[in-house]
């Protein structure tokens, strides 16, 4: 043993210098400049974690003792509510928000107060507000809540989310497992996420600890300010691990504006199917990778068709900004304002020089379906929503098998997939015509229905299709 410390003393001395050896009797120095820039950044954190935490509360939502429970109920600190006082009542949500109007404005998750009940919404400094008045969108899953008070409240500023980059440091702040104002430090780990939603939010994703109760809190960055209201996690054991995602302020502050203004968000739209480029479409059109998306089909009386956008149009700039992808310009189109002039810079088949199109757009109405310009007009009931694989399907037409590759009256048309839905990760896209499922072929929306419904829970499904005029296998995992 003697020989081996000598041996190990020896290469440590080699290797390190005296200090090495210095280092078995006491602890080495820390150089100056790392415990000062260590200082530095705890003191940072310390100053914003003062300034942020009186803005940010606690939501409680409390309903009556024969509601069925929320999915944001915690149960396990359900018995921490069994006092006299409440009995009536019991806790059916638990979340955060963040003062953004000294007013009482609160910015909070929809998913928070979504189910109803009595709102309370509790300072740092222990003060407690009823809230006189609810207004929310799911779609971006945001709600404003007005607190009923006539005090002058602190509050934050909002953050230029588009001027973050990957790397910035981000606080989180909010009320995780009803551990009340609980900051966590992290970073920006990634921008324009989209987490499969048919809204038009592009998520910031962080690493900072965000767990169930800081939904609705803020995301805040070195100044101070509300970079993005903390909404989501990737988890598979239901609590933290690193993947957190968070609405942008610029849109959060967007959406906030409608709500308070109209009671409701009013959402833009163009009216069309797209997809993106393969890198072969990108390498022969000369464009950089990840640049740009192609239009399927124009939509019928839509503001793209008004515009004069056709069918294999690629989409390169919408305003001057680059779009990169179908999910990033559905967001941009959606939050842009129908009073002002726009512009789609697109480049055509056959043409060289790129495109500039006037377009006028309007507000989306409620409900609505578009039907692609290039097919008969299909009534609203004629299609249909498979939510569990995420597909939105019309039946064939002798328009559509044509332009689509597909033999009159066989198969059904995919109109729109839900991006990061099971058949969006298999392979179906936008446009593709299926023609067989489990080798029973599919003529229309019913047969469609019956087969799926014939399909035992947890078998795979095997899709006979046609994307873009080539036949194809593709597998999709079965129901639940």
């Amino acid at each position: 043993m003697n020989d081996m410390k000598q041996i190990l003393c020896a290469l440590l001395f080699a290797v390190f210098g005296f200090s090495a050896l210095r280092a078995e009797t006491e602890p080495a120095p820390i150089p100056e400049s790392g415990a000062d820039l260590a200082k530095a950044m705890s003191q940072s954190f310390q100053a914003v974690s003062r300034k942020v935490i009186p803005s940010v509360v606690q939501i409680t939502v409390r309903t009556g003792s024969d509601a069925k429970p929320s999915k944001n109920r915690l149960p396990l600190f359900g018995e921490f509510f069994s006092d006299d006082s409440e009995k009536e009542k019991k806790l059916q949500s638990v979340g955060s928000g963040v003062l953004v109007d000294p007013a009482g404005i609160v910015l909070t998750n929809h998913h928070v107060v979504e189910d109803g009940g009595t709102i309370t919404a509790e300072l740092y400094d222990g003060r407690r507000f009823g809230v006189k008045e609810v207004k929310k969108d799911s779609l971006s899953d945001l709600a404003v809540l007005v607190l009923d008070t006539r005090e002058e409240l602190p509050c934050l500023e909002f953050a230029d989310s588009d001027t973050l980059e990957i790397g910035d440091w981000v606080l989180a702040i909010g009320n995780p497992f009803m551990l009340e104002f609980s900051v966590s430090a992290g970073i920006i780990s990634a921008k324009k996420r989209f987490l499969g939603k048919k809204d038009g939010v592009c998520y910031l994703q962080t690493d900072a600890a965000i767990n169930p109760g800081n939904s609705g809190g803020p995301l805040v960055d070195l100044n101070g300010r509300v970079a993005g209201i903390n909404t989501a996690i990737a988890t598979l054991s239901g609590g933290n691990q690193g993947i957190g995602f968070a609405i942008p302020a610029n849109y959060a502050r967007w959406a906030m504006k409608q709500l308070v203004e109209k009671g409701k968000v009013e959402r833009a739209f163009l009216g069309f199917t797209t997809t993106g480029l393969t890198y072969e479409e990108s390498k022969a059109l000369g464009l950089p990778p990840r640049e740009g998306v192609k239009i399927l089909s124009p939509f019928k009386d839509s503001p793209a068709a008004k515009a004069g956008v056709r069918t294999n149009d690629i989409i390169l700039e919408f305003d001057e900004k680059k779009v990169d992808s179908n999910e990033m310009l559905r967001s941009m189109v959606e939050c842009a304002d129908i009073d002002q002039p726009h512009t789609l810079t697109v480049l055509r088949k056959g043409e060289t020089e790129k495109l500039r199109l006037p377009v006028k757009l309007e507000i989306r109405p409620d409900g609505y379906v578009g039907v692609p310009q290039t097919e008969e007009m299909v009534d609203k009931g004629k299609h249909y929503t498979d939510t569990k694989l995420g597909l939105m399907l019309i039946p064939m037409t002798d328009s559509a098998a044509e332009r689509l590759g597909a033999a009159p009256g066989s198969g059904i048309v995919v109109l729109s997939v839900t991006p990061a839905s099971p058949a969006y990760r298999a392979g179906l896209r936008d446009g593709a015509v299926i023609l067989k499922i489990n080798g029973t072929p599919i003529h229309s929306i019913d047969d469609y229905v019956r087969v799926f419904d014939d399909v035992q829970p947890g078998l795979e499904l095997r899709f006979e299709v046609i994307i873009k005029k080539e036949l194809r296998e593709i597998t999709v995992p079965g129901k639940p």
